[in-house]
């Protein structure tokens, strides 16, 4: 007879077992970058008119910047594994 929490097994092991992978998943972060870059900028451009271009502008840079981490990261694994 086990005590305690010892005879308990973990129904998902988070490091073991990876949650897996839906190819939808992923444009879920388009919305939270546009979120986050027009908040961020609607706080520092100092007139409202400039938002928008500002916003664009920061989205596409950002959405770019992260396919390109992405992009090297996959290289990166490829080449070493």
């Amino acid at each position: 007879m086990t005590s305690g929490l010892a005879g308990l097994s973990p129904g998902w092991r988070v490091f073991l077992e990876p949650a897996p992978w839906e190819a939808g998943w992923l444009w879920l972060m388009v919305p939270i970058v546009v979120a986050v870059c027009v908040v961020f900028k609607t706080i520092r451009t100092p007139a409202l008119k400039a938002v928008p271009r500002a916003a664009g502008f920061l989205i596409v840079q950002v959405l770019v910047f992260m396919a390109l981490a992405a992009a090297g990261l996959w290289l990166l694994v490829e080449l070493v594994v």
